[in-house]
């Protein structure tokens, strides 16, 4: 009855559009109050939650990111794109998911990647190809990728919510799986792109200074997230200490290399990671008082044997995980379903024998469909913001995408042994 109760006043405060860490905060108070729990229970809980030294790692990624977007170098990311990709037809489609890939692997937000990417390509495109819905959905498809190739913040976070998974190996099985949907989504799009009469964009002539100086541009930003996975996955680095060093590698090319960060983007950039830290860090300590709530009534292990009498097979139990992640990630975003659903789900695929770090992999890539479905979508309302167009005809626009990006959930949850191979080799 209580956890009726609970769940029924979060859904009417999502419903009136209630922001979902205050609506879990209320839902659990009044639980709280109604099982005689003690409420000043709820603000220890609440210190709890956040009394983790791994969590400090996710301001310094947001700051990363933040910084190395100032910095110029998504610009040099895209150039080095269009020397690859330019002289095809549709080639800013394709530069769009290549800047993707890259750029994910430097800020690993989906969000940041949809309105970085978007602001520079969708304008160019849309005057080029007169094809608005498509490019608004190649780019917000496409942002899928920041959250799977390392260094990744919901990877960080899938960590800090699991407990006992290594983050090292999140994030090595995360790079075949991210790679591999940039492919996927560039054939897609050479399927769709065969069919329009697009014109081939005249490109300048590039000298082999150029060529060498484009590609040095491309290493400069390669090398943070190499020295970052590098370093925690060799152990010489803690995440946190990989968020400090990333930190100092950005200011350091932002200042002295491309010289584009100025003191009033610094400003800007460190403002932008206080709010967005904040929104994660109440949505972690809240969490993390519901989830306790919940695991001293007895909850998860309910859902556990109701499972398990349900069924006893690992896939039917990924087929069910899938489902109710692409439920759930229809009206609650990545970051919040991961702190409140994590807990529950992850010790129950333990005991179906499922490997800790594919069912990370499962539930990051799962619950990021939800960015780019609406009725929430955060990533497919940026990207049809910026190009003008109705979000309905962007959804429309964004099915072969969706397809492809159904076909490569399907290979990470029944076929893990396509990337789990890369952490192993590193012992993990």
């Amino acid at each position: 009855m209580v956890l009726a109760l609970y769940v029924v006043i979060f859904l009417i405060l999502i419903i009136i559009s209630v922001p979902i860490a205050f609506a879990l905060g209320l839902s659990s108070v009044t639980v709280f109050w109604l099982s005689d729990q003690p409420l000043d229970l709820f603000a220890q809980r609440l210190w709890t939650g956040l009394d983790k030294f791994t969590l400090v790692a996710i301001p310094l990624f947001i700051l990363t990111g933040e910084l190395m977007s100032s910095s110029g170098i998504l610009t040099r990311l895209l150039d080095f794109s269009r020397l690859i990709l330019g002289r095809i037809k549709g080639s800013l489609l394709y530069i769009n998911i290549m800047g993707s890939m890259f750029f994910g692997g430097v800020n690993g937000s989906a969000v940041a990647d949809t309105s970085a990417i978007g602001s520079m390509l969708i304008p160019a495109s849309k005057k080029e190809y007169k094809d608005p819905e498509l490019v608004a959905s190649i780019t917000s498809i496409s942002s899928i990728i920041g959250p799977l190739i390392p260094p990744s913040l919901p990877m960080l976070i899938y960590a800090f919510t699991a407990s006992n998974v290594s983050v090292s190996a999140l994030f090595l099985a995360g790079v075949i799986p991210g790679i591999l949907l940039g492919i996927v989504l560039l054939i897609t799009t050479y399927f769709v792109v065969r069919k329009k009469d697009y014109p081939i964009l005249k490109t300048e002539e590039y000298t082999l200074k150029d060529v060498l100086k484009i590609i040095g541009w491309f290493l400069v930003a390669l090398i943070l997230p190499v020295i970052m996975v590098a370093g925690i996955a060799g152990g010489v680095m803690t995440p946190t200490e990989a968020g400090c060093v990333g930190v100092l590698y950005a200011v350091f090319i932002g200042f002295f290399i491309t010289r584009e960060l100025t003191f009033d983007l610094l400003y800007k950039s460190l403002y932008r990671t206080v709010v967005v830290s904040a929104i994660v860090m109440l949505m972690v300590s809240i969490g993390h008082v519901s989830v306790w709530w919940l695991s001293i009534e007895g909850y998860p292990a309910m859902i556990g044997d109701t499972l398990s009498s349900f069924t006893d097979n690992a896939y039917l139990f990924l087929l069910l995980m899938l489902l109710i992640y692409l439920f759930v990630g229809l009206f609650i975003d990545q970051t919040p379903a991961m702190i409140m659903l994590v807990p529950i789900f992850a010790p129950l695929a333990i005991t179906y024998g499922i490997d800790p770090i594919h069912f990370g992999m499962v539930t990051v890539l799962a619950l990021a469909v939800g960015l780019v479905t609406p009725p929430v979508g955060i990533c497919l309302f940026v990207s049809s913001s910026i190009a003008e167009v109705p979000i309905h005809r962007v959804f429309k626009a964004s099915t072969p995408y969706f397809i492809a990006l159904g076909i490569v959930l399907l290979i990470i949850t029944f076929i893990p042994d396509t990337y789990l191979w890369l952490p192993r080799l590193f012992g993990y």
